[in-house]
């Protein structure tokens, strides 16, 4: 094994315990084991006891129980794995099981897990486990659910929360579709609205892509579904959504999918008690010619998006059809930023709001032109293992503008900053000028600003190498990665085992 210079070393490790499956209480049903890395996430707690004058506009700064409960949570980290929820923070590890089918929780989908919080309760924070197209709202004071919702029509692929209104969530899913919530409300239980949508004249019955799946009740509790971001032909994705990001200040959301789109989207007012639709976009492009699998908020209208690895099969010369037995041609993904040029034309003015009639022309829903591609750094292969790499975009930004990545196979760590990250190559003209300045613009970090030459710098990828697993760690398979705000590394692996990477001390 090549040793490879690293700045981090393991100061813990732990193993999460094996669950039993039961109905709820951890105690009954067949033993599980937590052997599959690909079944498995996690989220840190987003929000630091200074986020009490942003959480909620501010309303619940002056509350001393709230900032008490941020303290206390500050360095909690919420796992899912195997139908079982995992919360360890400053009182220790709890555990809880999910009463989930066996067809559905066997069929290979991965949970999704996420932090939230309701403005009537800021201090009984919430975790969102999504698996398949179920969604459970889970009280961490209460330890219990507290909420249920349904209505995808196919596994759920994200969870994304509001970062200063954390009460706001979306899912997005394989149907096509990205749909939004407000805990603050109850779930509606009655049967769901199914309307006729173009191009068919009769009601979408069981179309999940523009009403419910099927006749049943949307659930029960916490959690109304107030806006769906409906997949089709006119504007929406054509295929699986696998992420979303809600823009920092402003009512939007960004999502990307497979169909190699990004499209941002206006959200509408939080406060109706009937599901609204929109199939019309403000924005939509193929940044990329590769499925996209997560994207973030970077500045006001920054954004950065994670491609997947491309493979092409190989045609023989003189053959028009391909020889799928021929090696394929394999392009590795990359990390873009792209600018979106059509802000300020729907927010000219640094007021937040928007004229609920405000859509976007047929130019800006089908494929606009109104973006430009700032940097692409491709990731390459570690030890020639062509695998994509798992990295924390999708999550809330501990440290904003750092890029983790994780090659699982190569069980590598490597670290990105967007400021490193070269411009793309353009003519000279005074356009490749303005790029650089807008670069410099990046949000990177609350507490500095980038230096004035750091576009010019960077390499391929302009990544740094962290950490190796050695070989007293046989068998890693890692499934997720989080960077805390004080820049520690946090690695989940396969047999619920997670590592805590701290920097070495330099000599």
């Amino acid at each position: 094994m090549i040793t490879i210079p690293a700045r981090f070393r393991v100061a813990k490790k732990i193993t999460l315990p094996r669950m039993n499956r039961g109905r709820g209480d951890g105690t009954r049903g067949a033993a599980r084991e937590l052997n599959n890395a690909h079944k498995a996430s996690m989220q840190l707690f987003p929000w630091a006891v200074g986020a009490a004058e942003t959480l909620f506009n501010g309303s619940w700064r002056a509350a001393d129980r709230f900032r008490k409960m941020l303290e206390e949570f500050e360095h909690a980290l919420a796992v899912v794995a195997a139908n079982c929820l995992h919360v360890l923070h400053t009182d220790g590890l709890f555990s809880y099981c999910f009463p989930l089918d066996d067809k559905v929780s066997e069929n290979g989908d991965i949970p999704q897990v996420a932090w939230a919080l309701r403005s009537s309760a800021p201090s009984d924070p919430l975790v969102i486990v999504a698996d398949h197209r179920r969604v459970f709202v889970f009280s961490i004071r209460q330890k219990q659910v507290i909420g249920y919702i349904r209505g995808h029509g196919g596994r759920i692929t994200s969870i994304a929360v509001h970062p200063r209104s954390p009460n706001i969530f979306a899912t997005t899913s394989a149907d096509f579709t990205t749909r939004i919530y407000n805990l603050d409300h109850p779930t509606v239980s009655q049967a769901p609205e199914n309307p006729a949508w173009p191009p068919w004249n009769g009601p979408s019955l069981g179309s999940a892509a523009h009403g419910a799946d099927g006749f049943d009740a949307t659930g029960d509790g916490c959690g109304h579904c107030f806006q769906l971001l409906v997949g089709g032909r006119s504007g929406g994705h054509a295929w699986d959504v696998l992420n979303a990001s809600f823009h920092p200040r402003l009512p939007l959301i960004a999502t990307c999918g497979a169909d190699r789109h990004v499209k941002i989207w206006r959200i509408l007012s939080d406060k109706s008690e009937t599901l609204c639709r929109d199939d019309k976009p403000l924005f939509s492009a193929r940044i990329t010619t590769s499925r996209v699998l997560s994207i973030a908020w970077v500045g006001e209208d920054l954004l950065l998006i994670h491609t997947a690895t491309t493979y092409t099969p190989v045609r023989p010369e003189g053959s028009s059809e391909y020889d799928l037995q021929l090696p394929e041609i394999i392009d590795p993904g990359t990390i873009d930023i792209f600018q979106w040029l059509g802000l300020k034309r729907f927010f000219p003015t640094s007021d937040s709001t928007l004229d609920p009639t405000v859509r976007g022309a047929a130019s800006d829903y089908q494929e606009s032109a109104s973006y430009i591609v700032i940097s692409t750094e491709p990731l390459t292969f570690p030890e020639n293992v062509p695998v994509d790499p798992i990295s924390n975009i999708s999550q809330p930004q501990m440290r904003p503008g750092y890029v983790l990545l994780v090659y699982p196979e190569s069980t590598d760590v490597l670290l990105a900053h967007v400021s490193k990250f070269r411009p793309r190559t353009l003519p000279p003209n005074n356009i490749a000028d303005s790029l650089v300045d807008v670069t410099k613009r990046i949000r990177l970090d609350e507490s500095r600003s980038p230096s004035p030459d750091a576009s010019a710098r960077g390499g391929t990828p302009a990544a740094e190498h962290l950490f190796q697993f050695d070989d007293s760690e046989p068998g890693v398979q890692i499934a997720a990665c989080a960077l805390t705000r004080s820049g520690k590394v946090v690695i989940l692996g396969s047999e619920g085992r997670i590592w805590f990477l701290t920097e070495e001390a330099q000599p």
